[in-house]
């Protein structure tokens, strides 16, 4: 659907600009276009065009996030299209652009707004970031390395937490345990609710056999997300190992419970079969 607010705002400013919005759909189509354009150029339509470089309005982009949050990602297309079309450089809707390549599974081209977005801002440290989550997703440590430490040493960065993290799941990625595990440390002492360093912190006590380590994590990890699938199954795990058979299976039960299908449930399935021979 498309995003309520965003269409709320274009029926304020049709009645600044003594547009109609109640007209036939292509009508309406080339007055919220127009409306864009107004936007976009951060002033209003009778204002004389500068000879300056257009620049984006904080209003045209905050409805761009509200559509993305919306998932109304063909409106969030058509703005970013009409961004380009009016030759606007702006390393935050490149950055939004690399977002939406990826929900479409298109990586190349995420890379390429982020590369772009970089070029206007090389210490853009989110950019930096999810670089670094595509470059270890393909394997790409060291150039991921490269980007997280880039993300993680930034001041201005206001969630450096997140950085820290990926840099701790790189390492654990290469079975550098040690490394990995300072990493989450240091995500928790600039953010105590971060829930993926509790959570991975708990996988990897579990990998070395630190199983009350393990646990201590995540049911930090628990009193965060209780309803996440992969804290139950990871506590089913854990009672597991410890031959606590009972509270395992309550606890792979739960995984079911929460998530039906996907690979939670596939695997909470397993351990039950392993366990019991049915669930």
């Amino acid at each position: 659907m498309r995003a309520y607010l965003f269409y709320s705002m274009l029926k304020t400013i049709s009645k600044q600009l003594g547009l109609n919005l109640n007209k036939s759909h292509n009508q309406r189509v080339g007055i919220v276009f127009a409306i864009l354009l107004c936007l976009i150029c951060g002033s209003g339509c009778n204002h004389t065009p500068s000879p300056e470089k257009p620049q984006l309005s904080d209003e045209f982009y905050e409805n761009l996030l509200i559509s993305f949050t919306a998932r109304d990602y063909r409106l969030v297309k058509e703005g970013l299209q009409k961004i380009t079309e009016a030759g606007i450089d702006d390393k935050r809707t490149l950055y939004l652009g690399a977002m939406l390549a990826l929900i479409e599974r298109d990586q190349e081209k995420a890379v390429l707004n982020l590369k772009a977005a970089l070029a206007i801002d090389p210490e853009y440290a989110e950019a930096h970031n999810t670089l670094g989550t595509i470059y270890m997703q393909q394997k790409q440590f060291a150039t991921a390395e490269t980007e997280f430490i880039e993300a993680s040493n930034n001041a201005l960065y206001q969630t450096p937490e997140k950085a820290y993290h990926n840099l701790g799941n790189l390492y654990q990625q290469q079975n550098k345990k040690e490394q990995a595990k300072n990493c989450y440390f240091k995500a928790l002492e600039l953010n105590r609710d971060y829930f993926p360093s509790y959570y991975e912190l708990s996988r990897l006590y579990f990998d070395i056999d630190k199983l009350e380590f393990a646990a201590q994590e995540i049911e930090k990890a628990r009193q965060l997300s209780p309803e996440h699938p992969g804290v139950w199954l990871q506590i089913g795990k854990i009672k597991n190992a410890q031959q606590k058979t009972a509270l395992a299976i309550e606890a792979f039960k739960q995984v079911i419970k929460l998530q039906p299908r996907g690979s939670f449930a596939d695997q909470a399935n397993k351990e039950l079969n392993l366990l019991t021979g049915s669930h």
